[in-house]
């Protein structure tokens, strides 16, 4: 696999200079070129952060939380002059909405539009990881710091105005503007470090990723993981994965019972298809297979796959699972188990998606309408539709639907302008 380098690009942290810069410019600027500054850099930097997750394949993130916090806070600002306020530290504003959308980022799940296309596109962190690109899971890392540091400066700068503290002290202008700016080249600093010890780390010679599977070491330009998730009677089959050495598969906790990993060759789609039936058949001993295809992510210079199938057992079929060292569980405990952390990473990522999939096919159309004059219902998850449900599971459209429907305001707006334009989403399955 070829060395992904250090550059601009993948250090995320490098996106907080636009705050960085206006905060020590502060002092030599008037109040009303602060607020347009603020104002523009923040529109301008929410556009590069979209920028920079198309066309460089990193992760404009924290670019989009530094120029939504620059343009509200101008907004605030550019009030408070109309009401001829006195003129209050940048930061005040600032620090504290940077970690609300850090805080709903990181534990709420409310991401920027670009973060689906990514996943779609990607995967999810640990699918990457597999792949060989560990990227998105430093930016969750970096985004994580930055949440606590903008609690702490939040905390600081307005205690020390309600304290009493003007911008032209000098303990306010330490407080307000150098002390957050040198956090934010701390956290530069921080990330540039590690990300050049991660490369040493996983590339010490520069021939690439090697990783040990299976207990084989030398797996070198193709590889690729076939997982298979087993169903039977309305329950999953899962078994306690412990934690390995690698970096790519480090996690631990309740995931599928059948991986396959295959290597030094390169396979299509079909070929895939072909040498899943292949290990179900020796695994298992089934002659008749019910299986579907979940979903794939393909790693960027395609000569790495992960692809997810799904096994539907018969009731004859299902006591050849006691082979595993693990049991049977259903919806209710495999929500409880995530909740409370004991899933696999892999697993929870996968899991997540058929359930993302699954029920956005059942309430909506391919074109975001609802399926049901209902307002607000959706149709509880089972596994007995799975079955019954003809769609392609692996088709983007269904993820794009989870987010983009007429339950939501930008979806009702997305359906008029398609309505208008006589616009359709093409998609390679026929309705669920």
């Amino acid at each position: 696999m070829k060395n992904r380098e250090i550059s601009w690009t993948n250090i995320y942290s490098l996106q907080l200079l636009p705050a960085v810069v206006l905060w020590v410019l502060t002092p030599l600027l008037e109040a009303r070129t602060t607020i347009v500054a603020s104002m523009a850099v923040g529109v301008v930097w929410i556009v590069v952060s979209i920028f920079l997750s198309k066309l460089y394949k990193g992760c404009g993130t924290i670019g989009w939380v530094v120029g939504w916090a620059l343009a509200v806070s101008g907004v605030l600002w550019l009030g408070l002059a109309l009401l001829h306020l006195p003129f209050v530290p940048m930061v005040l504003f600032q620090a504290p909405f940077m970690a609300l959308l850090t805080y709903l980022f990181e534990q709420r799940n409310i991401q920027p539009p670009f973060c689906q296309q990514c996943v779609i596109k990607r995967g999810g962190i640990w699918e990457r990881n597999l792949l060989g690109d560990y990227t998105r899971l430093e930016a969750y890392n970096i985004i994580r710091i930055l949440l606590f540091g903008a609690l702490i400066v939040a905390a600081v700068a307005w205690a020390l105005f309600l304290w009493g503290i003007d911008t032209q002290s000098r303990l306010g202008r330490y407080f307000y503007l150098f002390f957050p700016a040198a956090l934010c080249v701390a956290l530069i600093l921080f990330e540039t470090i590690r990300r050049w010890l991660l490369e040493m780390t996983i590339h010490p010679s520069g021939k690439g990723l090697k990783l040990a599977m299976n207990g084989e070491e030398g797996m070198d330009d193709f590889l690729g993981i076939i997982r298979i998730i087993v169903i039977g009677q309305e329950k999953i089959f899962l078994i306690e994965h412990q934690s390995n050495k690698e970096i790519w598969n480090s996690g631990s906790g309740l995931d599928i019972p059948i991986q396959y990993y295959y290597s030094k060759h390169y396979l299509s789609q079909k070929e895939i298809a072909q040498q899943t039936s292949q290990v179900i058949k020796k695994e298992l001993n089934i002659e008749y297979l019910n299986v579907k295809h979940l979903n794939s992510v393909i790693s960027e210079n395609r000569l790495r796959h992960i692809d997810h199938y799904i096994l539907f057992l018969s009731d004859k079929d299902i006591p050849k699972m006691d082979r595993y060292p693990g049991r049977w569980y259903t919806v209710e405990e495999i929500a409880r188990l995530n909740r409370e952390h004991r899933l696999h990473p892999l697993f929870r990522e996968c899991y997540a998606r058929l359930c993302t999939v699954v029920n956005a096919a059942r309430t909506y159309r391919m074109s975001g309408e609802r399926r049901y004059p209902i307002r607000g219902y959706k149709p509880a998850f089972t596994l007995r539709h799975l079955q019954e449900m003809n769609i392609e599971f692996d088709d983007p459209i269904w993820l794009y639907v989870s987010r983009h429907n007429e339950d939501r305001l930008l979806g009702r707006i997305d359906l008029w302008f398609q309505k208008l334009l006589r616009k359709h989403h093409s998609s390679t399955c026929c309705d669920a």
